[in-house]
């Protein structure tokens, strides 16, 4: 019984499957790969939402990276040093040809070449010249000196000067040590550190203490006295170029000509003339170092009874004066031939092409000292254009050394 029973069961599974393989067998195969292709609507949105986020994904990508190489070509542009132009024609004249344009030198009475260069020449700078054989040198005699050079080395850097910035200083100041509690030390030697300190961090500035020299001596009982002439000792450079202080330079790449492009002599100056327009020979020198002219100047130096750089010029017998080709591109400016302004003075005209304006005024003291103001207001100019040049030069000053040195201006006492 159990045995018929387990017969039909098994009979009935086998036609129950043999139906369904039957029913199988008349589905079309197209019908099933529909059913695997076709999607559902929410599968379709998620993946035309992946594609747009992928495409503005790349999209925001690639104007990212053409900002960044913009930006990058931007900084580097501005990291780079500035290189001035060449000029077109660097010629030597001897006093014959020069007489005819310039009168003779104050010091020299004519006996000086004359070279001329060319300042606004659109030409690129030579790809030849080595930047890190030449060099701006500051001298520091006093702590007073200190601020002064050290905002001219700061707009060399500003406006990105490619030759190398010197500070010479005494050596009596890296020497010395700070004085004990109830020690006589100098009072400003802390100051003049840091703002050393300050300028070879921030600016880049080269170190270099100096020998002075002539030394204090017990019998003439004179201050040890500092001159330029220390930078012949700086043979690592082929030349090096000095302005006098306190000036506010106005733009370097005349002075980087100069001191790039002018014809090789042991030593140059400006072209001092008798036109009155307050520049002096001794405020823009430019050396060639070397050991034979140090030792020389040193022997020559010490038979000396007293000395200071005015003098360096008479230590060379034939010098090379520097002179622009036309007045409209001076080297230099002195501020104080604004108290002799007359009617028609050009505000425009005063600033065209000048690389340097030098505080020479014969009415003030300097420009790192407050005066009083009715001592200011009797020393302004004349003319009003003038006066607004003045002020406005005067406010440069002042706000410059706010900037570079964290100084305020000193009180006059007279």
């Amino acid at each position: 019984m159990r045995l018929l029973l387990w017969r039909r069961l098994s009979g009935a599974r086998c036609k129950q499957r043999q139906l369904n393989d039957d029913d199988n067998t008349y589905i079309p195969q197209s019908f099933t790969k529909m059913g695997r292709i076709l999607l559902s609507q929410s599968q379709v949105s998620v993946v035309v939402s992946c594609g747009v986020v992928f495409a503005f994904t790349i999209l925001l990508f690639l104007s990212g990276y053409v900002l960044q190489q913009r930006t990058v070509t931007g900084l580097q542009a501005e990291i780079r040093p500035r290189l001035p132009p060449p000029p077109p024609s660097l010629r030597t004249q001897n006093t014959k040809d020069a007489a005819e344009s310039l009168q003779p030198s104050r010091l020299f009475r004519g006996s000086g070449k004359v070279a001329y260069t060319n300042l606004q020449a659109a030409e690129q700078a030579s790809a030849d010249v080595d930047w890190q054989r030449l060099a701006h040198v500051q001298l520091v005699r006093r702590h007073h000196d200190v601020c002064n050079a050290i905002m001219v080395l700061a707009e060399l850097h500003r406006l990105k000067s490619p030759a190398r910035r010197v500070l010479l200083f005494p050596r009596d100041w890296a020497l010395e040590k700070q004085g004990k509690k109830g020690d006589i030390s100098d009072p400003f030697l802390d100051s003049s550190r840091r703002l050393m300190r300050m300028a070879a961090r921030r600016y880049h500035v080269e170190l270099r203490p100096v020998n002075p020299v002539m030394e204090e001596t017990a019998e003439s009982k004179d201050t040890d006295v500092y001159s330029l002439a220390s930078a012949y000792a700086l043979t690592e450079f082929d030349r090096v170029l000095s302005v006098e202080t306190p000036g506010l330079l106005m733009d370097a790449t005349p002075l980087d000509a100069v001191l790039a492009f002018t014809e090789s002599a042991p030593f140059a100056m400006l072209q001092d003339t008798f036109a009155g327009d307050g520049v002096h020979s001794e405020d823009l020198l430019l050396l060639q170092p070397s050991n034979s002219a140090h030792v020389e100047l040193q022997k020559r130096l010490a038979d000396q009874s007293a000395f200071n750089d005015t003098l360096l010029p008479s230590l060379f017998t034939n010098p090379l004066l520097l002179a622009s080709s036309a007045d409209d591109n001076a080297l230099i400016r002195s501020i104080g031939t604004l108290h002799e302004a007359s009617r028609g003075f050009n505000q425009t005209a005063y600033l065209a092409g000048v690389s340097y304006v030098r505080f020479s005024d014969p009415k003030l003291p300097g420009p790192e000292y407050d005066v009083p103001w009715s001592e200011k207001v009797a020393a302004r100019p004349r003319n009003k254009d003038a006066d607004w040049m003045w002020t406005k030069l005067y406010g440069q000053f002042a706000q410059k050394r706010m900037e570079v040195c964290g100084l305020d201006l000193e009180t006059w006492r007279g």
